[in-house]
């Protein structure tokens, strides 16, 4: 089993694997809040027309 040694660099290390991750579901998310609003602008312009 071989560990990964975090040497202080920026991306070194399982700590910046975790904040990777953690931003990917951020944007995911974040993706998901904006393809709603625009599903339902689209949704309310439909409707008014």
């Amino acid at each position: 089993m071989s560990v990964v040694e975090d040497d202080g660099s920026e991306g070194g290390g399982r700590r910046s694997s975790k904040g990777v991750w953690i931003r990917a579901g951020i944007y995911v998310i974040g993706f998901h809040v904006f393809a709603g609003f625009v599903m339902l602008l689209l949704y309310l312009g439909g409707r008014n027309h």
